[in-house]
């Protein structure tokens, strides 16, 4: 097993309603026997993601956010089209990850009941998927009915 070819970074907002971007982040190696103060930002604003990468584990690969308003939600394991010898399999990681603005962040007493729902709906939705990314082969539940069946 080979490590990945190509790793992308495909960037969501909390609250575009456009697609994905990609883009290819700068990568640097580090070893489980490296010290993990150099996975600290070097400066303000950087973003670091961590993927935890092992040829012995037959498991995909997991990714972690060491930033506080950016959280990886999937890591797709694809093959690199063109990227070698036709005999030869070579992957792709693309690391699904997501950002909410720094004004949803912040707490503002002013904004609405509505305004305050809304939000709150749309973090639980975000922290859903976040908990749910590392468990991506649990299947879907069927929907849960509020109906209560009539009596025949």
């Amino acid at each position: 097993e080979h490590p990945p070819y190509y790793i992308l970074v495909s960037h969501n907002s909390a609250l575009a309603t456009t697609s994905a971007t990609l883009s290819h982040p700068v990568i640097e190696y580090h070893y489980a026997d490296d010290s993990p103060h150099s996975l600290l930002p070097q400066y303000p604003d950087e973003r670091i993601l961590v993927i935890d990468y092992d040829p012995s584990r037959s498991s995909p690969p997991t990714a972690k956010s060491l930033s506080p308003d950016l959280s990886v939600t999937n890591v797709q394991v694809a093959a690199a089209a063109g990227a070698g010898g036709v005999d030869e399999e070579h992957k792709m990681y693309i690391l699904e990850t997501m950002t909410m603005p720094e004004g949803v962040l912040g707490d503002d007493d002013s904004q609405s009941p509505h305004d305050l729902l809304a939000q709150f709906k749309q973090r639980n939705a975000i922290i859903r998927q976040v908990l749910d990314y590392p468990d991506s082969t649990r299947k879907e539940k069927p929907p849960v009915s509020a109906s209560n069946p009539s009596p025949s």
